[in-house]
């Protein structure tokens, strides 16, 4: 039976919460990469455990729908395409160019010749449109790419918005499980063709060409979040059915534990589009029917909060002091020789640095994310009229 339909005005704290669980995800399985296990069985566990960082690709499919359902959850009527890609670039840029800049400091401060092509790529964010890998993984922020990503989402989301918003609501959820099936379904398709390739240093179970067009091909994930602004039109329309937060979260873990025996194509990204969508309803549910959750928590809240300047910031930061410890500055892309700790130390080591990358974002979003945000999401115009009247001055009595 379908939900009556909620006021769009509601906040979704939960939903909120909900993103610093999976900043944690991204976290962990970018972490692996660092190799700071120096007992080779607790490496391979903790390998097993990240699901050869695959955990980060469920956390990342989460972000994409969940930014598709927040967008259109939250669009005002008669709000101007100008006005919504104003704020959005406000919201993505002066984060990504500051880092950006601190990656270049890194990089000639050590020496390293920068290569131009790929480092503007990855500055204007256009680096996922081409099957070259030097674009995407060359590490001036290696987080970029789904900037990339979400920019192609955003310049699309004015028609795509208008479009869903004309769609019956008797037909919102054969839109929602078609594009969650042809997600699923792209790898039956891609990977044969691109499989005449030979095998990539970051992808062994295939070539470079298949990992693009199943992972960062801006296209092919866009479908995610399509499928989160299809979310919030059902929810807004009543058609949720009553999903509890325990048997959605258990389908995403059923999802994940999946990619232990499926080809690797399927995962990618492929199976995770659906059990997101039917987490963040049953999450964004829970708040509109005024129970609320231990993910309403002021510090989930907080932490969720960092999400977007966390995921911005993390590999740098973490790549960064690593790298340092090597005696390397110049960081992972380059290839630093890594620094190994007993079990117990890399631990604290790891903990250590997330509450730094923590910390980072932080300052990051109290200095650089919402004094933007306040300077330049609206214009000039706009601020002025929204500035309060000064208090009239006391006049002198006669």
């Amino acid at each position: 039976m379908s939900s009556p339909a909620p006021a769009r005005t509601a906040t979704l704290p939960s939903l909120t919460g909900l993103r610093a669980i999976c900043l944690v995800f991204v976290f962990v399985g970018h972490s692996l990469a660092l190799g700071a296990f120096s007992d080779p069985e607790a490496a391979a566990g903790y390998n097993t455990l990240t699901g050869s960082g695959r955990i980060a690709f469920l956390a990342v499919s989460f972000f994409f729908v969940l930014s598709g359902f927040v967008l259109t959850w939250s669009a005002k009527p008669g709000q101007s395409a100008r006005r919504f890609w104003r704020r959005r670039l406000v919201r993505i840029g002066p984060c990504h160019l500051l880092i950006a800049a601190i990656a270049l400091a890194q990089f000639a401060a050590a020496g390293e010749t920068i290569r131009w092509g790929p480092a503007l790529a990855n500055i204007f964010l256009v680096q996922n449109w081409w099957p070259d890998q030097d674009l995407i993984m060359y590490q001036l922020n290696g987080a970029t790419w789904s900037l990339s990503v979400e920019l192609l989402c955003y310049a699309m989301f004015p028609l795509l918005f208008r479009l869903i918003s004309r769609l019956d609501p008797r037909a919102l959820w054969y839109w929602a499980i078609g594009l969650g099936l042809a997600a699923a379904l792209i790898p039956l398709v891609s990977y044969p063709l691109l499989s005449g390739f030979p095998p990539s240093q970051f992808y062994p179970e295939g070539s470079w060409p298949q990992l693009w067009a199943l992972y960062f091909f801006p296209p092919v994930r866009s479908i995610e979040f399509v499928l989160g602004m299809l979310l919030a039109r059902i929810i807004a329309t009543g058609r949720w059915p009553k999903i509890g937060i325990l048997p959605a979260a258990l389908i995403n873990l059923a999802a994940y534990l999946l990619l232990y025996f499926l080809p690797s194509p399927f995962g990618n990204a492929a199976l995770y589009p659906i059990p997101s969508a039917l987490l963040i309803g049953a999450v964004a549910t829970r708040d509109l029917s005024g129970r609320g959750s231990v993910l309403a928590g002021r510090f989930m809240v907080w932490l969720g909060e960092l999400s977007f300047v966390f995921y911005i910031s993390h590999l740098v930061a973490m790549f960064a002091v690593h790298a340092a410890l090597a005696g390397d500055v110049v960081g992972y892309a380059r290839g630093y020789t890594r620094v190994t700790f007993s079990t117990p130390v890399a631990i604290v080591f790891m903990v250590g640095l997330f509450v730094l990358c923590v910390a980072l974002a932080w300052v990051l979003r109290k200095t650089v994310e919402l004094p933007a945000m306040r300077r330049w999401s609206r214009p000039a115009s706009e601020r002025a009229a929204r500035r309060p009247d000064p208090q009239p001055q006391p006049q002198p009595q006669p």
